[in-house]
């Protein structure tokens, strides 16, 4: 599957999921253990945090119909300081100093977190897993 049959199957199910905010579904502290095994840190105070920039990055994938600085501004994303304006293009510089590493941990820890509070189905003891229709079995 495509990143963007991937992203366009999340914005199709996305209306059938209602959640106040990001944290309801995402837990802070992987993003802080994501950024950590990365090796990514927020070093200067007048940049955007890093750990700000990542809730930025899945806002982007979630909320696709909006520009960066609706996202931002929706999603209150501050630089330190508390000001209220970010330049789109200070989002983009700090998405280019996240790299990939970081995003790349942090989603893989988060799929594995679902997977274990998923409620999978099960059948004589297998976890039944269905691909184009066909169905494998697993132990």
């Amino acid at each position: 599957m495509h990143i963007s049959q991937a992203l366009e199957t999340v914005l199709v199910n996305s209306h059938t999921v209602n959640f106040d905010s990001l944290s309801d579904v995402l837990d802070p502290g992987l993003i802080e253990t994501g950024l950590s095994i990365a090796g990514v840190s927020t070093i200067r105070t007048r940049r955007l945090p890093m750990e700000q920039m990542v809730w930025a990055v899945l806002g982007m994938a979630l909320f696709r119909n909006m520009s960066i600085k609706q996202l931002v501004s929706q999603m209150d994303i501050l630089l330190p300081g508390k000001v209220p304006y970010v330049a789109p293009s200070a989002v983009v510089q700090a998405r280019q100093r996240l790299g990939y590493e970081a995003i790349e941990h942090i989603f893989n820890l988060t799929a594995g977190h679902w997977n274990q509070q998923a409620d999978h189905p099960n059948w004589c003891g297998l976890t039944l897993l269905g691909v184009d229709g066909v169905v494998f079995r697993t132990e």
